[in-house]
């Protein structure tokens, strides 16, 4: 399983963001860090996320995904449950 950091914007267009959000909670595991970044956890590889975001946003903004499964990260100011997730799953 590949845990994968997606960040997003879009470009003044607020009705893909629940769209969006709706994609990314639909993979097995996922966390929000903050408005438009997450953590997900998913068999797919970076790219085939990155297209199945891009199928719903399109020109209209940018995606960023990078693998960081059993990668070492660091926190501050986390939220208490967001830190648990990370520790469980990265």
């Amino acid at each position: 399983m590949n845990t994968l950091f997606v960040t997003y914007t879009l470009d003044n267009n607020t009705i893909d963001y629940p769209i969006l959000s709706s994609k990314l909670k639909s993979f097995p595991d996922w966390i929000k860090l903050f408005n438009r970044a997450w953590i997900i956890k998913t068999s797919l590889a970076s790219r085939r996320v990155r297209d199945e975001l891009d199928d719903i946003i399109g020109s209209r903004g940018r995606i960023v995904v990078i693998n960081i499964t059993d990668s070492p990260w660091a926190t501050a100011q986390i939220d208490e449950d967001i830190l648990i997730w990370m520790k469980k799953n990265i």
